[in-house]
């Protein structure tokens, strides 16, 4: 793992990300989520031993989009731009993966998770709301909480590294 190039992918997404307005970023995000929890399912069948664990993961994205959803849906006026993006989006964060076997994919998503976990940390310094700012900590814990899980199911360590 030392080896391991772990992307920086608010970097990597930065491109598709601000051709969404702003209003609905949060949606974008979401539905970025929703991708990882299939990401998180699809390895779930190639490994018994860590299916279990994964499908979990793969719980905490859905709900993590579920939550993001509620809070600040993609505007309908803004569907067409969502769609072009997140497929965009979508390319760039699969070639993240991209030869990796199955376990570096689990670590690289690991990383990514703690990456996440920031941009709803900087949602949530963005406003003045009490509640929604709980409710984007509450989605960075629960993008922790995957990474965490990661770390202990594999044995590494990828925290520190965000």
């Amino acid at each position: 793992m030392p080896d391991l190039e772990i992307p920086n992918f608010p970097m990597l997404l930065m491109e598709p990300l601000i051709s969404v307005p702003e209003e609905s970023r949060v949606g974008f995000l979401a539905r970025l989520e929703r991708s990882a929890a299939d990401r998180y399912r699809e390895w779930a069948s190639e490994s018994d031993e860590l299916a279990e664990g994964l499908f979990a993961c793969a719980d905490r994205e859905d709900e993590i989009a579920d939550r993001a959803e509620k809070l600040m849906p993609v505007r309908p006026e803004h569907e067409a731009i969502v769609t072009e993006a997140l497929a965009k989006a979508r390319t760039l964060y699969a070639g993240a993966f991209e030869g990796h076997p199955l376990h570096d994919k689990i670590v690289i998503q690991a990383h990514a998770e703690r990456q996440g976990s920031l941009a709803w940390i900087g949602f949530a310094s963005q406003t003045d709301d009490e509640a929604m700012k709980q409710e984007f900590l509450t989605l960075a814990g629960l993008e922790v909480a995957s990474a965490e899980h990661i770390d202990d199911a594999l044995g590494v360590k990828t925290s520190g590294e965000a």
